[in-house]
């Protein structure tokens, strides 16, 4: 199926040119002659003037209004037999305090069950129709076939206009978000977005976040008042875009939404403002963190009818809105520290934030986070390369063009407008908007609106790793738990011993294990291990024989998909079914560590790094020559973790991996859980299902 698409568009392309061919040969002579002398009086050497801005034909898609107040804006486009729908309650927002959570349980709540239609029913009719309904407290999404669409919105309409809150269900949504919740409080992703809400929007509702203790608190009842209050057709908005007729949208949203009851005008507070401060890191000390979060962020003072707004939206363009922006291409290209830096101006009427955002490793945050900010502040000072401004020109009208040829662009422009309060023709005058700004125009909105001397540097990581560094550079640091609170400065790690060497860590680890003549007298070592991953079990064998002989093997359901193998001179691994000999640079390094106590090289390959910091333990860290962090325990001797680093295409990766309840085998201690930090606080565990000491020959490396 894959090379028929693939060779129906180069089939075409052959057809055109055959066509143009023909057509060429039709042409008269004088004709060619022209174009030959128009060719020949061009500059090579000379780029080409870019062509201006195309103008746009905008589709005025048929609205209407419900009684009740309800917006229906419908767009038709039938080349494909689907319907994309949405409902969208643009609702002032207000502060729910201790009731906050109310509406994370009303939208999982929606979709439950109505007073008609079970869960169940309604799950099975829509899974029958091939159709996907998304319901939250804001709304919904649709997206089904068109022959089904009217069956499809009926039963949508049904969920959310009528719905059965039931307390059974009340009560598992409630425990599913609490531990959803409980979850994420070890992802330092997770605590970083948490932390910028709070701390950035302040007193603004959009600074609440959903705790656990609100979570306990909240009855049926609060999600009940919440849903009458705030799920009303005053400010809603039913977007019908597709394989659709004006006339039987109109019917169809008059007879399932028509009786929606207009509820009391809501009257939303006073917004309060979110407020800059002087330039400050407000670190969340997550000390299992594999990587570090950065958000620098302030106030957004742009909206969509301001004047400056697509001055800002091609400022913001260069300065980290694109892959090839002064953010993605000096942190993730130049540097190799992240998959990717980004920065965007929120443009929500009731306020919104300025946001500059990348995940690195731990060991480079401090410096990202001085280049992230030398990056604003280059915007800000310096005018942009000409040639840049016209690049990113060219590509946002382009990609505005195409992005116009759908039809739920129309839809959601024509949103736009009537939410933004803009002109009718805002987006048909769009693109000579961005092809006039200049660089003059992009330094000035960059002065304007850029705050780099008034900007939180949220910082979610590892203290121990980044706060020296960030102290260096002079920044203020302020501490917080994963919930914006603030906390005392983290207990830190104490400095190493000015008499301490690799060797006796080294040692004590020895001891730890088993002692050096148990140590002495092994010879080779092979362990299994197994774990589970969605139902599947997955399994790592690793064995290792003196003096440097290796092999380790990854399989799931009795298939081999990795594999490398070292017999002490060269070796070889395959990977998903591809066999490669190892580089020279990974025999010198199985040479240096392949054998049964891999740790025992590092007493001529390591260097002391540190003191650290996890779980209420101290550690040493010992890094070796490929980078890798070695943690031994201060109190144990027993090494507990290890972070491996390498780069894949220019990139920095970090692989974590935690060695819990070591077990002894003949004498030695073999860790019998290991497991791999897989990120956003989810974890891969091995068990130890099995292990041998001194039962393998050199056939076992072969």
């Amino acid at each position: 199926m894959k090379k028929t698409v693939y060779i129906l568009p180069v089939i075409l392309l052959l057809l055109n040119i055959s066509c143009s061919s023909i057509k060429q040969k039709t042409s008269t002579k004088t004709q060619s002659e022209t174009n030959n002398k128009a060719m020949l009086t061009q500059d090579i050497n000379q780029m080409p003037q870019p062509d201006p801005a195309p103008a746009i034909k905008f589709k005025k898609p048929e609205v209407f209004k419900l009684n009740n107040g309800l917006t229906v804006i419908v767009v038709e486009n039938h080349k494909l037999p689907r319907v994309n729908a949405s409902l969208r309650i643009d609702n002032p927002p207000i502060r729910l305090r201790n009731k906050k959570g109310s509406d994370d349980l009303l939208s999982a709540l929606l979709g439950t069950g109505s007073m008609t239609v079970s869960k169940d029913e309604f799950n099975k009719k829509i899974d029958f129709y091939g159709a996907n309904v998304n319901l939250y407290d804001g709304g919904f999404y649709v997206n089904s076939l068109s022959k089904f669409f009217p069956e499809i919105i009926k039963l949508t309409a049904d969920q959310t206009l009528h719905p059965k809150f039931s307390k059974e269900e009340f009560s598992k949504q409630q425990e599913k978000l609490i531990e959803s919740i409980k979850v994420s409080e070890k992802s330092t992703p997770a605590a970083a977005e948490r932390v910028m809400k709070k701390l950035a929007f302040g007193q603004h509702p959009y600074g609440e976040i959903t705790t656990v203790e609100n979570l306990k608190k909240i009855t049926l009842k609060d999600v009940t008042n919440y849903y009458k209050k705030r799920f009303t057709p005053n400010h809603a908005y039913l977007i019908v875009v597709g394989d659709v007729n004006h006339d039987d949208v109109k019917k169809l949203a008059t007879e399932n939404f028509g009786s929606w009851p207009k509820a009391p005008q809501i009257k939303g507070a006073a917004l309060p403002g979110i407020i800059n401060v002087p330039t400050e890191v407000d670190f969340v000390h997550m000390p299992n963190a594999e990587q570090t979060e950065i958000k620098v962020v302030h106030r957004s003072d742009i909206r969509k009818n301001n004047p400056d707004y697509q001055k800002v939206l091609l400022m913001n363009t260069i300065l980290g809105g694109d892959f090839n922006s002064y953010l993605n291409m000096t942190l993730r290209e130049k540097h190799g520290w992240t998959y990717g830096a980004r920065s965007s101006f929120g443009t929500n009427k009731y306020g919104d934030l300025f946001k500059a955002t990348t995940s690195v490793r731990n060991a480079v945050a401090d410096s990202a986070v001085v280049v992230t900010m030398a990056q604003i502040n280059k915007i800000v000072n310096e005018k942009v390369d000409p040639k840049i401004l016209e690049n990113n020109k060219q590509k946002y009208m382009g990609n505005f063009v195409l992005e116009m040829e759908k039809p739920a662009t129309i839809a959601n422009q024509t949103y736009d407008i009537f939410v933004n309060n803009l002109p009718d023709n805002y987006y048909e005058t769009f693109l000579q908007k961005i092809d006039a700004v200049t660089v003059d125009d992009i330094q000035a909105v960059a002065k304007k609106y850029l705050h780099p001397d008034q900007a939180r540097i949220i910082v979610a990581g590892n203290a121990n790793v980044t706060v020296p560094g960030l102290k260096k550079a002079g920044y203020n640091i302020k501490y917080f738990d994963n919930y914006g609170n603030p906390v005392k400065p983290p207990k830190t790690a104490r400095q190493l011993p000015k008499d301490l060497t690799v060797q006796m860590v080294i040692d004590h680890y020895i001891s730890a294990i088993g002692g050096k003549e148990k140590v002495a007298k092994l010879k080779s070592k092979e362990t299994v291990y197994e774990a589970k991953m969605q139902g599947n079990v997955l399994k790592m064998t690793n064995k290792a024989m003196a003096p440097n002989k290796f092999a380790s093997q990854m399989e799931m359901m009795g298939m081999v998909f990795s594999k490398e193998v070292f017999d002490g001179k060269n070796g070889y691994k395959i990977i998903r079914g591809q066999k490669q000999d190892l580089t020279p640079e990974e025999i010198k390094k199985y040479q240096r560590e392949a054998q049964p106590i891999s740790e025992l090289g590092l007493a001529k390959n390591g260097k002391l790094a540190r003191m650290d910091n996890f779980d209420g333990n101290d550690y040493i860290v010992v890094i070796d020559k490929d980078g890798t962090e070695h943690f031994f325990n201060v109190k144990t001797g027993l090494k507990d973790k290890e972070v491996q680093h390498q780069k894949i295409q220019g990139r920095d990766m970090s692989q974590t991996f935690y060695f819990k309840e070591y077990k002894e085998i003949d004498g030695i201690k073999i860790p019998s859980k290991v497991v791999i930090a897989a990120g956003n606080g989810q974890n891969i565990e091995f068990n130890l299902i099995d292990a041998k000491i001194n039962q393998l020959t050199a056939d076992d490396f072969k």
